[in-house]
């Protein structure tokens, strides 16, 4: 399906699957599944030259200028190569939270990732709270805080994070070193790494406040949905390479002295996959520029929209191809398994499909606002 996209975006998407052709192999997955470390320094170092770390922050604030489907570009060929290097956890993924909280602190340390300095993680997400970034269950009483935050993706190697809490009625974003934290680390579905932090006592000073109230919802919101977006380009990725090589395979099996491929059920299979593969293409795109729009209601019915249909077609193609595949799909030596494991994750990772549903129909009611 051609949409023409931008000559620019295009020549992004294609540097980076030229790069991760040459230098990421599913190899190279297997041997990083069992890292705790997921920051390869030479990867890390090449993604800063090609201009990956500033590319999805505004001109003003020290980046490149990039837009969401330029991001989303380069996320859906990390997703084809299975790549576990944490671009979007330690770059986009607190950068983009900086970046749209706006402030001389935010955008100070946003300033050290853009250079590479600093590897920070995000740590939004708490058991109480589930999917509820606006309402976390940990409290700021005063200046200290207690408590707890899981899932928070950073690779194995942040050295700080960026938590949310409530002080009385106000969401608040710190900054806090990740030894302040006591540290457990443990390797999710997909093969990324991620850790649970207890807090207990911290002490808050003015300095490790980000933003706080409408500022910091605002920052949230978006930071949301643009994570919403980047997982939809992830999973269509997988799902791409998931099809090519379940219709490959197809083309030789053989059975009964002729291959898969001509008998009717699987035709009707590989089909369906097809067009849903090119649903899921036209729903990224759609989500990529919607995604980050400053209309709140039309941004969040489109990442609510996108994150709800992916969960279920996404999730299917994966599904059929390792049906396809019969047993040898869901070995360790082959990627078909893998990639369900990536598909499956990010179909869960910033919402499932009930919660987006309910998003899609409460976004309606925020049409209009624009911030």
């Amino acid at each position: 399906m051609d949409f023409k996209l931008p000559e620019n975006t295009t020549m992004i998407a294609d540097t980076a699957r030229r790069y991760l052709k040459d230098n990421y192999s599913f190899d190279s997955y297997i041997a990083q599944l069992n890292e705790s470390n997921h920051l390869e320094a030479n990867r890390w170092q090449a993604m800063n030259d090609l201009g990956w770390f500033g590319l999805p922050f505004a001109e003003s604030v020290g980046g490149y200028g990039g837009s969401l489907l330029d991001v989303c570009a380069i996320v859906q060929e990390l997703g084809a190569a299975l790549c576990l290097d944490p671009f979007v956890d330690l770059i986009v993924s607190p950068g983009k939270l900086l970046e749209f909280a706006n402030t001389p602190t935010s955008l100070a340390l946003l300033d050290r990732i853009i250079s590479g300095e600093a590897r920070v993680a995000c740590g939004l997400y708490d058991r109480h709270a589930g999917y509820h970034v606006l309402n976390p269950s940990l409290r700021l009483n005063g200046e200290r805080l207690s408590g707890q935050k899981h899932v928070v993706s950073d690779g194995g190697v942040a050295d700080a994070v960026l938590v949310s809490a409530m002080s009385g009625d106000e969401l608040v974003i710190v900054a806090l070193p990740f030894d302040a934290c006591d540290v457990e680390r443990y390797r999710l579905l997909d093969g990324s790494r991620a850790a649970s932090l207890t807090l207990d006592d911290v002490l808050i000073t003015d300095e490790m406040v980000l933003c706080r109230g409408d500022a910091a919802k605002q920052a949230v919101s978006a930071w949301f949905d643009y994570l919403c977006a980047l997982d939809c380009a992830r999973m269509y990725g997988a799902c791409r390479e998931v099809y090519q090589a379940t219709l490959e395979y197809a083309r030789t099996r053989k059975q009964f002295g002729t291959t898969i491929g001509s008998f009717q059920v699987i035709q009707h299979y590989l089909v369906d996959a097809f067009i849903d593969l090119q649903q899921l293409e036209s729903m990224l795109l759609m989500v990529s520029v919607k995604g980050e729009s400053a209309n709140v209601g039309e941004r969040g019915r489109a990442t609510a929209a996108a994150k709800a249909y992916y969960a279920n077609r996404a999730v299917g193609i994966t599904q059929q191809g390792i049906q396809i595949h019969g047993g040898v799909g869901v070995t360790e030596e082959l990627n078909i398994g893998h990639y369900f494991r990536l598909v499956t994750h990010a179909s869960l990772s910033h919402g499932d499909r009930e919660h987006h549903m309910s998003r899609f129909i409460q976004a309606g009611e925020k049409q209009n606002e624009v911030v």
